[in-house]
């Protein structure tokens, strides 16, 4: 069936959705081309469902044998053999659709899955690798409602509604065509009403679809207030801010309620504007039908065979309104989850680019920049500073001057406004991403440590770890005996964020984690912050020994951890405020009383 003006319009995300899956949707072209031939054969079936009842009627009615209006194989027989074996063909005829419909429906939902599984797995990968500015501005329960309840509106309603619709499709196109074959007088009478009903479904879409995509806004919304205030449930309860979070989230569920039911408003008004065009459409069918058939221009079977088809042949605009409202959910979700898929990368791999060899050389900072997209404050300003290779180098200054923003750009989290950062004699975004971060070990203040064993924690850095690598890994952070104590050991269960365990316990296999990997560069971003002074002493100890033979760019407020360092720099306010040179030195005593640490 030609889709009519306006469609595009009025389902713009399908669309883009459509065009942008294409290349997962011919992986199973050998079943979408079964689909379609049984989506063809049900067509066909269902044009010549009607017949076996009009030659009953017309038996009844006309009782010569001879007439032409009769079934010719079975005229010979008697009026109740005849009208047995044709009531047998007629079963015959709904059974076998019903076979070729069950085949279609399942072919489509097979590749309906395939193809959403294979999105969603491309969704997931591009989310993760988001530059952080991307997700800095994005919240983080949204964007699960993206990737899980979107993705699932949209398989569902690819196989609950666009099948349906596509055999209705394919029904109108034949059915229309023998409807013009059998009385094309008729058949213009029925279609007066066809340009109304197009109008009226187009345009009612339009706003259906509208209410859809604020609707599945609103639903990301509340998901992300659910998701920050439950995994913030220690601070929401300390703070007792229970009942904020419960009034956010009334007033958006309250907001989702209502546009709900303006959908469902709309929705039922679509519906019934098509049945009442529908109804005078069969009216004037009967009327003139009924004329004819008075006059002998045609007879009773033919009339319910041409009414029949007249309602078959508004079927797909019937099927449209039905799943009007399904449609646009799935439009909106479409649009939101192709929002994430388009959207901007800012730390890009250039096309060239080197896989990075080991890097052990010293790293430059040359007139590194950096400030973020929508602010011109910068944040670090003309940054020249050199880290040498195998020294640790403690950075230090008031919070908010740009310390972790220099952890984050050697990282390559963020890429610089102006300047470049050079290792081995090569900026750093010459090298693929993959290469260049597994360069990289990196400790920070919030550690990162996800529902599994202990073991599978620390083997994150390195999957292919033996168990004596990983107990190696773990006696380097002071972190093996504790392990050893627990009735488990090392496959002991840890909980989501590690919350059963204490932050020195989450920040030694932390450290397990980067002394397994054994990477030439080693960030630690403030690892000892909110610590016991023995935990902080023990932990403080355990990265001395990690950071040995590596380069290592240490964060830290604590004066105790930057004297155990080669090298000390003070940062203020985007710039190196200790030296004037601009490069690290040995770490003086009056730094810390200078600074006001």
């Amino acid at each position: 069936m030609a889709r009519p003006k306006g469609f595009k319009q009025a389902l713009p995300g399908l669309k883009k959705f459509l065009t942008y899956t294409a290349p997962y949707i011919r992986e199973k072209r050998g079943v979408l081309v079964m689909a379609f031939i049984c989506l063809f054969g049900q067509a066909l079936l269902r044009m010549i469902e009607p017949w076996p009842l009009k030659f009953i009627i017309d038996r009844l009615v006309i009782s010569d044998p001879s007439s032409k209006e009769h079934f010719a194989p079975l005229a010979h027989l008697q009026p109740i053999e005849y009208i047995g074996y044709l009531a047998v063909i007629l079963i015959m005829i709904t059974m076998l659709r019903a076979v070729v419909t069950y085949i279609a429906t399942i072919s489509m939902a097979i590749a309906g899955n395939h193809v959403i599984i294979r999105l969603r797995d491309k969704v997931f990968t591009h989310l993760q690798g988001l530059s952080v500015l991307y997700h800095q501005k994005q919240r983080s329960g949204d964007l699960v409602v993206r990737l899980i309840s979107d993705m699932g509106m949209i398989k569902e309603t690819s196989v609950t509604a666009v099948v349906p619709l596509m055999s209705s499709g394919l029904i109108f196109s034949i059915i229309l065509s023998v409807m013009l074959w059998l009385n094309w007088q008729l058949t213009l009478i029925a279609l007066i009403p066809l340009p109304i009903l197009w109008l009226v479904t187009i345009s009612k879409s339009k706003r259906i679809h509208t209410v859809a995509r604020k609707n599945r806004q609103r639903e990301g919304d509340m998901a992300a207030t659910a998701a920050e205030s439950i995994g913030a449930i220690k601070s929401v309860q300390a703070l007792k801010i229970e009942e904020r979070f419960s009034d956010i989230f009334r007033q958006a569920n309250s907001k989702s309620l209502k546009e709900g039911v303006k959908g469902k408003k709309l929705v039922a008004s679509l519906q019934r504007t098509v049945e009442i065009l529908v109804a005078i459409s069969t009216a004037l069918v009967l009327i003139f039908g009924s004329i004819e058939v008075l006059n002998g221009q045609l007879t009773p079977g033919g009339l319910i065979v041409f009414v029949y088809y007249l309602r078959r042949v508004f079927r797909p605009i019937r099927d449209f309104t039905k799943y009007t409202a399904r449609l646009a959910k799935a439009s909106a979700a479409a649009d939101r989850v192709l929002g994430v898929l388009n959207a901007e990368q800012h730390v890009k791999e250039r096309p060239n680019a080197l896989s990075a060899p080991e890097l052990n050389a010293s790293i430059h900072f040359k007139g590194t920049s950096f400030s973020y997209p929508e602010n011109n404050n910068p944040i670090l300003n003309d940054i020249n500073l050199t880290l040498p290779a195998g020294k640790t180098v403690a950075v230090i200054g008031p919070s908010g001057s740009g310390k972790s923003t220099l952890a984050s750009l050697l990282l390559r989290l963020y890429d610089p406004s102006s300047g470049s950062i050079v290792i081995n004699g090569q900026d750093i975004r010459d090298f693929t991403l993959d290469s260049y971060r597994q360069q990289f070990s990196v400790v920070m203040q919030e550690t990162a440590l996800f529902s599994a064993t202990i073991e599978e924690n620390i083997a994150l850095a390195k999957p292919q770890a033996s168990q004596s690598e990983i107990v190696a890994a773990a006696k380097l952070a002071r972190i093996d005996d504790f392990i050893q104590s627990l009735p488990k050991g090392y496959q002991t269960e840890v909980s989501e964020r590690g919350v059963t365990l204490s932050a020195g316990q989450r920040q030694r296999i932390s450290i397990a984690r980067a002394a397994l990997k054994q990477a030439p560069i080693l960030i630690l971003d403030e690892p000892t912050t909110g610590l016991d002074p023995k935990t902080e002493q023990s932990i403080s100890e355990a990265l001395v020994d990690l950071a040995k033979q590596k380069t290592t760019l240490w964060i830290t407020h604590r004066q105790h951890c930057a004297q155990m360092c080669d090298m000390v720099i003070s940062i203020d306010n985007g710039k190196i405020a200790y030296p004037e040179s601009g490069e690290p030195v040995a770490f003086p005593s009056s730094l810390f009383r200078s600074e006001g640490g």
